[in-house]
Formats: structure tokens, sequence, C-alpha cells
């Protein structure tokens, strides 16, 4: 378990920090005149912690790692972590409550989190960085 903290430290800190978010009150956020900023927010959120995934899995960029894995750590992980906290918020909070679409939009941030992860994993094989 040592171990795996201090490779996913990083990963662990961005986790915390979505949950403390994603359970605030909506109340203490400020107020932004634009239209369904939580959507972006959520995509933001979400592919960062794919790339952070992605970055402390390859020890910082030192090495590829296998699309296996890719699609475990930096899609699958989060995509179950954006629904996990939509149920949560629902059942648990009174200020916040379960959105389908910050799911929806939680899981294109993994998209493009994966999109981006397999892209610089292609490179680091290409150019047998290693």
């Amino acid at each position: 378990m040592i171990n795996f903290l201090k490779q996913y430290w990083l990963s662990t800190v961005v986790i915390v920090i979505i949950f403390f978010l994603c359970f605030m009150s909506a109340s203490d956020f400020p107020k932004v005149p634009v239209r369904n900023i939580d959507k972006l927010v959520h995509t933001i959120m979400f592919l960062g912690l794919s790339g952070v995934i992605f970055f402390d899995s390859t020890s910082y960029l030192r090495f590829p790692i296998s699309k296996q894995r890719i699609f475990w750590g930096v899609f699958l992980f989060p995509t179950v972590l954006g629904g996990l906290i939509e149920i949560l918020q629902g059942a648990l909070t009174t200020t916040r409550s379960a959105d389908v679409f910050d799911f929806i939009f939680d899981v294109f941030g993994t998209i493009f989190g994966l999109g981006i992860a397999l892209f610089i994993n292609r490179y680091f094989l290409k150019n047998k960085i290693a």
C-alpha cells in the first residue's frame, strides 16, 4: 500500500480535491454568469484526473505503459469514480443532487484524457523512449 501511495500520490491528492469540490455546498461557489459552467468544470476535473493518473502510471513520463493499463487507470477508474460521486451526492447530501449530465461530462473528460494518454504513450513507443 505504501508503494502504491508513493507512486500515485499526485493522483490521490487530485481525487481528494475532486471529492472536496463535489461535496461542498453549491452555495459556497461563486455565481458565474455562464450557463452550465459546472459541466465544463466536470469535464476539466476528470480530464485532469485522467492525465494525472497517466502521469503517475508512467512514473512522471519516463516510460510507456500497456494499453490495458491506460484503459483501466486513465478511463475506467475515473469513470466509475464520477458515477460513484454522483450517486453519493444524491444519497448523502442535502445541498447537492445526483445529476446524470454531470456524470456524462465526467465521462467526456475521461475520454479526452484517454485520447491524450494513448497519443503520448504511442509517441513513447514510436520513439523508443524508455
